[in-house]
């Protein structure tokens, strides 16, 4: 029969599960503690690498001060079963130059900006001379061509 289970996380002892009969079968090791041969997400993407469809092998656990009864969780995956992380094709990366030109062009001037426009307030998809002009932008001063 499994103990109640735990309301507040205060050590890194209460973290500590290999055989994961209080995590529902998913072993559970403290934070830092993780054997050889299994890491994190962002570990893997670090190494080129992907889970690969696999669902997680085990969890980190992490007391939290503030939230107690809710410990910070990092799912673990074994490095043996990884594959390569996916590359973009030549056509997905035609696809992305597109878009993110289409985001360049100012919709007042239908100028290429030279910079991702923000479709947010104050440039709401104008480049800053003409979001400036439009006086959206407080203390716009336009530049002058000194020659």
């Amino acid at each position: 029969m499994n103990p109640r289970p735990r309301t507040r996380w205060t050590s890194a002892a209460h973290c500590w599960d290999e055989t994961g009969e209080h995590h529902n079968g998913t072993p559970t090791y403290p934070w830092g503690h993780a054997p050889a041969g299994l890491v994190t997400r962002r570990q893997l993407r670090a190494l080129g690498l992907a889970p690969g469809g696999h669902d997680p092998v085990a969890q980190m656990l992490r007391p939290r001060r503030r939230r107690p009864a809710e410990p910070l969780t990092a799912y673990l995956y074994d490095i043996t079963t990884a594959v390569d992380k996916r590359t973009p094709t030549e056509r997905q990366h035609v696809a992305i130059r597109a878009m993110n030109r289409a985001h360049r062009i100012c919709i007042t001037c239908r100028t290429d900006a030279g910079y991702r426009i923000p479709k947010t307030p104050p440039c709401e998809g104008d480049c800053i001379d003409c979001a400036g002009v439009a006086g959206r932008i407080e203390g716009y001063q336009p530049e002058t061509d000194v020659a």
